[in-house]
């Protein structure tokens, strides 16, 4: 659920988120949403703790939320290979800061990364239900934190998060995703698509395939928020929302929060993680109550205040 920036001219699915009110913290635009949802507007509650995170080796768009110690609470699968080529990004309209080209690192929203790790037993493959993937990361980057951010609020009680609560998630993500049948008979270099996530089949063997998709994503790396309920809980480290009704996280919101509103708060319990294609049914998000001790011990060997 990365995406590479608009500003590339292409976007890809890689894998398969304390203040005011949401009324107050969100503008509704037409056309403008993580998918069914609002703009966030920058110095607003949600906007002062998420960022945006880019890879500039492989150009790929995530989102983070910002812990104590210059840290960034992302999923595991938004860790790249090496911390120089990672920049975090504080501004709502991230693809204007990317559309500066190579210039966007030396712009005042942005700082690079020092550290990142991805949890140990992170499994991108994991179908067992009543085991978690362990998609979470921690990254740290250097310098001070842009004056109007700060770390957020973690969910205090853990009982507000139950069947149909209400929860907001935002993210730097696509705000269009369309799925759309492919003939496995007539298309060319087929196999090459399917190695290459292009295209998903009903076997991943071109010439035993019957049925075959793929999904066209768009939209700018600009921040967004929608609020979506809680299905139910499948283990003890994620979290199972509904996107059925035309609201939902999507590529490029991976890593993104998910938060609890309590009282005027909004206390932030999730990590965007994974989803089925178009973005329209469930979605996995991990639940950072659980990987506490994990997010403290990786925060300290990076040397975290």
């Amino acid at each position: 659920m990365k995406i590479v920036s608009a500003f590339l001219l292409a976007v890809a699915l890689i894998i398969s988120g304390c203040g005011r009110s949401v009324s107050n913290t969100v503008a509704p635009k037409n056309n403008s949403a993580i998918i069914g949802g609002q703009l966030v507007e920058p110095g607003t509650a949600l906007a002062q703790s998420i960022v945006g995170i880019y890879d500039d080796a492989e150009g790929y768009v995530c989102t983070g939320s910002l812990l104590p110690g210059n840290l960034v609470l992302t999923a595991a699968h938004c860790i790249g290979k090496n911390p120089n080529d990672t920049y975090i990004v504080f501004a709502p309209d991230m693809e204007a800061v990317l559309n500066l080209g190579k210039n966007f690192k030396t712009a005042p929203s942005v700082r690079q990364a020092v550290a990142m790790k991805a949890h140990e037993e992170f499994n991108s493959g994991q179908t067992n239900a009543a085991i978690s993937g362990n998609d979470v990361g921690l990254i740290m980057y250097e310098g001070e934190t842009p004056k109007g951010y700060q770390s957020a609020k973690i969910l205090e009680d853990a009982s507000v998060l139950k069947r149909n609560a209400m929860t907001i998630l935002a993210g730097y993500g696509v705000d269009q995703a369309e799925v759309i049948t492919v003939n496995p008979r007539t298309t060319k270099n087929l196999q090459s698509l399917i190695d290459k996530g292009v295209v998903f089949c009903d076997n991943d063997d071109a010439r035993k395939a019957t049925s075959c998709i793929k999904e066209e994503l768009s939209g700018p790396a600009i921040l967004k928020a929608v609020t979506v309920k809680v299905k139910y809980t499948p283990n003890e480290g994620e979290v199972i929302l509904d996107q059925t009704e035309g609201k939902a996280a999507c590529s490029g919101d991976s890593g993104g929060p998910a938060y609890i509103q309590v009282g005027d708060e909004f206390q932030l319990w999730g990590v965007t993680s994974r989803s089925t294609i178009g973005c329209n049914e469930d979605i996995v998000y991990m639940n950072i109550l659980h990987y506490g001790t994990w997010i403290k011990d990786t925060a300290k060997s990076f040397g975290a205040k």
